[in-house]
């Protein structure tokens, strides 16, 4: 590490946030899809209120999702050509463009590319089999053994009692009117606060949970996306919600949802797909641009399998937003190399304004830190202590 200080000291001028003399030399993303209509059909049974209507069917991405993914894209035109690492139209072998099979990843990934990279005709790619989750980006486990399901369950079951949701259960019930649904009528959850959280787990299947928890993370993806997606604010949770401390206390149950299923245990095992292919082209230094387009559970599993420090997203109520970039970038003074890994996402009134991104009015940008890769008052670390965090 004092090596790489040394090396820093020398460095009197400085572009930006980044030490002159360092050049880019490579860049892999791992991005969430944009907007989406919600993912459940049975939103109904959860209020007795009317609930706001997308053009698309369940889980698609929105035709405003492709236009903010295409403002991300032409953001990251901008920030490549300015850092000197694509001007124009790149060479096909230096841009790979790889989404889960899901339509609201493969569309993600189109108009990104149609935008980062217009009349280039960069391709994007994704398995032939759209019927079926992609293996490098399924949140499965890898190991079934009994012992190994035993751990998890242990884990998600100490996870799940850990957080008192009680202020975001009680919210939700009142915003839903639930006494008075559907719900609460044929299946008697009739207070989300009094029923308990089942773990569920099925070989081959990402781990999951059922009952309050799953109910609550389902209602408020369904609010999140309609006020993303532009509706009035009086269709957005039937007007209901005002202040930002009450999407502050709703988004508890996002977070604690993801952290019950996808623990660091659990993450470390299913995980290893994902990063085995990120570290392969890590390793390789080919080829020069990588995007990778999957899930939030993807960004929770792979923040924690590599033990990534604990970060604010600011101005953000999702713990990992739609359309948001996990970038990986590698650095050299041509004599050695460095890391420095970055948070890019719209904010929560960017993606509601439907506002343009550019470098004079950037996305959200945070720095992180691995705990094995400590890194310099630049924000960068070693690539070889990096690269050895995988094996």
């Amino acid at each position: 590490m004092a090596r790489i200080l040394f090396i820093f000291c020398l460095i009197a001028l400085c572009k930006g946030n980044t030490p002159n003399g360092l050049t880019l030399e490579q860049v892999l993303i791992l991005s969430r899809h944009n907007i989406r209509t919600p993912l459940v059909t049975n939103l109904d049974m959860y209020s007795p209120n009317k609930w706001p209507k997308f053009k698309d069917s369940d889980a698609k991405l929105t035709e405003k999702g492709v236009l903010m993914e295409s403002y991300m894209g032409e953001y990251f035109a901008e920030w490549l050509a300015n850092e000197d690492f694509i001007r124009g139209c790149p060479k096909q072998e230096e841009v790979h463009i790889y989404a889960n099979t899901k339509s609201r990843t493969r569309a993600t990934a189109k108009a990104f590319a149609d935008a980062a990279f217009r009349s280039c005709n960069i391709s994007t790619y994704h398995k032939k089999n759209i019927d079926i989750f992609d293996p490098v980006f399924h949140p499965v486990f890898q190991n079934s053994s009994d012992s190994f399901i035993r751990q998890i369950k242990n884990e998600m079951e100490n996870t799940l009692k850990q957080v008192d949701l009680t202020e975001s259960y009680l919210e939700l019930n009142r915003i839903l009117d639930i006494k008075n649904s559907d719900v609460c009528k044929q299946k008697k959850i009739c207070d989300l606060n009094k029923n308990k959280t089942q773990i569920v787990y099925e070989e081959g299947e990402e781990p999951d949970v059922e009952g309050p928890l799953l109910i609550a993370n389902q209602v408020i993806d369904a609010f999140i996306m309609s006020f993303y997606e532009g509706f009035p604010l009086e269709n957005v949770a039937w007007g209901k919600i005002t202040t930002e401390d009450q999407w502050e206390v709703l988004t508890r149950i996002i977070k604690h949802n993801l952290n019950v299923r996808f623990g660091p245990l659990a993450s470390k095992d299913i995980g290893k797909p994902l990063l085995k292919y990120m570290f392969n082209i890590f390793r390789s230094g080919n080829p020069r641009f990588t995007m990778l387009v999957g899930h939030d559970s993807n960004f929770c599993v792979i923040l924690k399998a590599l033990d990534f420090k604990y970060f604010n997203v600011k101005n953000q109520y999702e713990p990992y937003p739609i359309g948001g970039k996990l970038m990986f970038q590698k650095w050299s003074n041509g004599v050695e190399s460095f890391l420095k890994v970055e948070y890019v996402y719209p904010t929560f009134s960017q993606l509601r304004n439907s506002e343009k991104l550019s470098l004079a009015h950037p996305p959200q940008k945070v720095l992180l830190e691995l705990k094995d890769c400590k890194i310099n008052e630049s924000g960068f670390c070693s690539w070889e202590d990096f690269i050895q965090l995988y094996f």
